[in-house]
């Protein structure tokens, strides 16, 4: 079987979509055709840029007939990732051709949903364990769709990202243009390791929401939940208690906020073990009530819930960036693994807004794991697990 070989990258530039994939294929298959073996079969992944989004169609088909790759899967970000570079604001695709065991995945999408994908081959045993997933920025319902999809896999693990570029719904493409929902799902002959980043600083300690309604926080620890915040964020203890709205905005220090205040929010259960702020889903606070003494938060609030205020960096993103890699480089070295291959999903809100230059987080996943294929999007919006998270990355490689 040679379902084990490296994974083949290829990713170009150019404003003629046609010419870009010349490049990129020329590029995938320096060393020559990428065929399978009668026990294995081929999968390719495909991301382009924001100004291609009606070309993906056009694009996958060419390079199916291109390489004779039946299977593939992808979709738009306003930039597109692979191993060394970065492309925003630019013509791009990045392809990616992977090889499997035989019968090891099964690409679902809004027009051929997961559960009608089982169904069709419910005379062969299969057990869906992790899926790699695109989705829909319109749609309301993500986050419940991603739990229940989570749900139907034997490890609940998704990885992915949501689509992102001018249109309100851009493509996706699951061997057809799609929407909604949609990607590939891996049986467990396909080994992957996943992790997120997010980059954050705590600015205080850990507190339990005592009382909240909606998205009002209210009182954290028992105590009144603005009071908490001027505590942690060092405000002088004689403003504290000021009514003034004006007054109290101007006491925040500026100089630790300027990526914005934001707060981590986790469910109540500790975890089994440290995870840092991957346990957390991070959200912005977007008002204080200093008559009231509460805080608006964007997002729905649950009492007993653990919450942390904090922020973002660029010196935070750097250092959890190597953080992911580090723990991943061990967990795979440790077992005596080797990567074949990976994607990676970052924030739309990353890349240059945040580490100040083109090409950094590509750069540090290059430099901590070495010249791994990876490709992957900007997105609007990242999937880890069974959550949607926001500002983040999420790096998963094939082992």
């Amino acid at each position: 079987m040679n379902s084990r070989r490296p994974f083949r990258l290829g990713h170009a530039t150019h404003s003629d979509w046609r010419t870009a994939c010349e490049l990129a294929l020329a590029q995938a298959l320096q060393t020559g055709p990428w065929q399978s073996a009668h026990d294995t079969d081929l999968l390719g992944f495909v991301y382009v840029t924001a100004d291609l989004s009606g070309s993906l169609a056009a694009i996958a088909e060419h390079l199916r007939s291109q390489t004779q790759i039946e299977h593939w899967v992808g979709t738009v970000g306003f930039g597109v990732l692979a191993s060394g570079a970065e492309y925003m604001g630019k013509s791009a695709v990045t392809l990616m051709l992977a090889e499997f065991a035989h019968g090891a995945f099964r690409l679902f999408s809004g027009n051929r949903p997961l559960a009608r994908t089982l169904a069709a081959n419910a005379t062969v045993p299969w057990e869906p364990t992790h899926a790699l997933v695109h989705a829909d920025p319109s749609n309301a319902e993500l986050p419940e769709l991603i739990k229940e999809l989570s749900g139907a896999l034997g490890s609940g693990l998704l990885f992915g990202g949501v689509a992102s570029g001018d249109l309100e719904s851009p493509p996706q493409y699951a061997n057809e243009v799609t929407h909604g929902l949609s990607g590939v799902v891996f049986n467990q002959s396909v080994r992957v390791a996943s992790r997120l980043t997010q980059g954050c600083t705590p600015l205080g300690g850990e507190h339990r929401i005592t009382d909240c309604t909606g998205n009002y926080l209210r009182t954290l620890d028992g105590e009144p939940a603005l009071d908490v915040m001027l505590r942690d964020l060092g405000v002088a203890e004689q403003l504290r208690s000021s009514r003034d709205g004006d007054a109290l905005l101007a006491a925040l220090p500026a100089q630790r906020l300027q990526r914005g205040l934001l707060i981590g929010l986790a469910p109540s259960a500790q975890p089994a073990r440290p995870v840092g702020f991957a346990q957390y889903q991070v959200s912005n606070l977007v008002g204080i009530d200093p008559q009231n003494r509460l805080l608006a938060i964007a997002a729905q609030l649950s009492e007993g819930s653990r919450a942390v205020f904090c922020t973002r960096d660029q010196q935070s993103a750097r250092s959890d960036l190597i953080r992911v890699c580090t723990e991943l480089r061990e967990e795979i070295e440790t077992e005596g693994l080797s990567v074949r291959g990976g994607v990676y999903f970052s924030c739309v809100a990353r890349g240059r807004n945040l580490f100040g230059s083109d090409g950094v987080e590509m750069e540090i996943i290059q430099h901590n794991l070495g010249s791994v294929p990876i490709i992957g999007i900007f997105a609007n919006g990242e999937i880890a697990g069974d959550r949607l998270y926001g500002y983040t990355g999420v790096l998963t490689l094939f082992v």
